[in-house]
């Protein structure tokens, strides 16, 4: 029998000791006080497609993939988008979780990453392909990540759901003393 989660607003709670086999096999949730395993939107709906837990409402009526993704849309901006990212880096065997302090970012592990041996490679944004973005924000973005001494990747999506990602760094442009006439001419 597969654990049950209580669908919520933004997470979804696993309350039996099932829990514990969802953390260990994955790195999935996060343990509350109340030792309940806490899932995160993206966890929620990556196992439920995969039939590793079932998702059920206030009700406890069980809920099909789909209305558990129309649910988490009408509350989380961009849940598809962010989904189909956090899908696509967990196929690919990383372990990733919400940034905690930038909550619009994901933090990515190494494949296998376990809660005490975790090393973090990078910091990874979601954008959707076609979206312009301020450059201002992009360099706010790339001065949070230096903050906090963390490798950055921008993640695209497309309009199929395909994933391209680039590696970012900061670039620092130098006062050249130089009339710049003068070089031209």
């Amino acid at each position: 029998m597969v654990p049950i989660a209580q669908l919520n607003k933004d997470y979804s709670l696993i309350t039996d000791k099932s829990g514990n086999s969802i953390y260990s096999q994955g790195w999935f949730g996060k343990f509350t006080k109340s030792n309940h395993l806490k899932l995160n939107p993206f966890e929620t709906v990556l196992l439920l497609e995969r039939k590793k837990i079932e998702v059920v409402d206030t009700n406890k009526e069980s809920l099909p993939v789909s209305k558990v993704v129309a649910f988490f849309s009408e509350n989380i901006q961009n849940f598809l988008v962010h989904y189909l990212l956090y899908k696509d880096l967990r196929g690919r065997g990383y372990v990733v979780k919400k940034h905690s302090i930038i909550g619009k970012y994901f933090e990515l592990y190494e494949r296998g990453a376990t809660p005490n041996k975790a090393k973090h490679l990078a910091l990874v944004v979601p954008m959707i392909e076609g979206v312009l973005f301020n450059i201002d924000d992009i360099d706010q973005i790339v001065s949070e990540a230096k903050k906090i001494n963390k490798q950055l990747i921008f993640a695209v999506i497309d309009s199929l759901g395909d994933v391209s990602y680039y590696s970012v760094s900061e670039l620092e442009f130098e006062a050249v003393n130089k009339n710049i006439g003068e070089e031209i001419k």
